[in-house]
């Protein structure tokens, strides 16, 4: 059928910062690139069906923020034609990369942000570029899917005999072990195309050093490349609460799960992240020509937490630390009218037994575990740091048993999110899913 022609277009570019550029996670600010370890990206796939368009832009950036990515989409549609809010801008959560925010980092200084920006400001073409190269080489194609366990990953909140929880890795513990593969074949000559792979982890093998890098996954993007001839890319999954797994190991017996030991480390969680996408990969026997192409922007209100009175600020101001920097974001919106949730305009692309659901921020793995198990679609992909970010995503237990990424939400501006933003995400995002198979269905 005419209508179901499916077409997919790849593109590519270099986004390296310049030497000086402020290097962005481990909460320091201090951090100027010293070195290029191995040269960041943008990757582009637009897909195209029946006049319908949608691009998806894998960056290697630790985030993205609300500001950054409207002024990113607006120069992409200007270029292309693309509906801004059909395109879909995720990180791969690097914390090798610019500070691509527009509010201080948790160690604080103000400096990095300026630095950011103009690091942003200059890259745009060469983002754009690779929407356009995606544009320019749309061709009927052919797609397989696949999904394996990795261990790549590792819960990062391992939680001690007296219940507090620390920055560990507890290789037993719960956390989204899912790897899925989508793999894109020239309809008429079954030349490889491209490649998604998705999973969810922290990009922080290689630790806070003053060097560029993509982290383990761009060993694992470019192993596979390698293989097949074809560009790769990575989408970060539900990476909250999951550390890459090295074999560091803690004077506690657990696993360091982040920071790791230096490029050995990145390697290691590489090579093991190739291995188990490149076994996904060949173990895909079928690749369909029809499959349906769905893309539905839904309007997802993110609730927050009633913000503490003016006198509850003050209060908070006679301590020191976290409270009084928070006190300070409140008091600094006194006079300002006072929102009760952040609309977050949630595009789902959908494409055969395929939906991928952005989301503005760092997802704990359960919310992915009951999306995917409330979802019709065979392989449901939530994506961290995607259009925004907005802190971490925590679950109820997560919130319960406190730690660093609760402790953190008050980092990230005075607004906060409900304890159960989790179960607000789960039921919207199922009623998303369920409305757009009713649409196109599942095949």
């Amino acid at each position: 059928m005419q209508d179901l022609v499916l077409k997919a277009g790849f593109g590519r570019t270099d986004i390296t910062p310049e030497l000086g550029t402020y290097l962005t996670g481990y909460g320091d600010y201090d951090r100027p690139a010293e070195k290029v370890l191995d040269p960041l990206h943008a990757t582009a796939i637009v897909l195209e069906q029946g006049g319908k368009r949608a691009a998806i832009v894998a960056l290697d950036w630790c985030f993205v923020c609300e500001q950054h990515t409207n002024t990113i989409r607006q120069a992409i549609t200007e270029k292309t034609g693309l509906t801004p809010e059909h395109i879909q801008l995720s990180c791969s959560h690097t914390h090798s990369a610019p500070h691509t925010r527009l509010r201080k980092t948790i160690s604080g200084g103000v400096s990095h942000i300026e630095n950011g920006r103009a690091y942003v400001v200059s890259i745009i073409p060469k983002i754009v570029e690779a929407v356009q190269q995606a544009c320019d080489s749309l061709t009927s194609c052919k797609v397989g899917f696949a999904q394996t366990e990795s261990l790549t990953g590792v819960n990062r909140r391992a939680v001690h005999v007296d219940g507090a929880v620390s920055f560990e890795g507890g290789p037993d513990d719960v956390f989204d072990s899912t790897m899925t593969v989508v793999h894109f074949k020239d309809a008429a000559s079954g030349d490889n195309r491209g490649i998604i792979v998705h999973y969810g982890a922290h990009n922080t093998a290689l630790g806070a050093t003053r060097e560029v890098s993509r982290d383990w996954c761009g060993i694992m993007k470019d192993r596979v490349e390698s293989q097949f001839k074809a560009p790769v890319l990575f989408l970060n999954g539900s990476e909250g609460d999951t550390g890459p797994r090295t074999n560091v190991v803690r004077p506690s017996g657990r696993l360091n799960a982040g920071g790791g030991d230096g490029i050995e480390s990145a390697r290691e969680v590489g090579y093991r992240a190739a291995t188990d996408a490149i076994r996904a990969l060949i173990s895909i026997r079928e690749f369909r020509r029809e499959l349906p192409l769905s893309v539905r922007t839904f309007n997802l209100d993110l609730l927050y937490q009633k913000l503490p009175t003016t006198e509850e600020a003050l209060e908070m101001r006679k301590t020191e630390g976290v409270m009084r920097d928070y006190a300070d974001m409140v008091l600094a919106i006194a006079d300002q009218p006072v929102r009760t949730a952040l609309n977050f305009r949630m595009t789902i692309i959908a494409l055969g037994p395929l939906a991928i659901l952005p989301l503005p921020g760092e997802v704990f793995s359960s919310i992915s575990l009951r999306l995917r198990g409330a979802s019709p679609f065979q392989h449901t992909l939530v994506c961290s740091q995607s259009n925004g970010t907005n802190a971490y995503l925590v679950d109820r237990e997560g919130v319960a048993r406190g730690g660093y990424e609760t402790k953190t939400r008050l980092r990230f501006g005075p607004y906060i999110f409900v304890d159960d933003i989790d179960d607000v995400i789960v039921k919207n995002g199922s009623g998303f899913l369920a409305q757009i198979e009713k649409e196109h269905g599942v095949r």
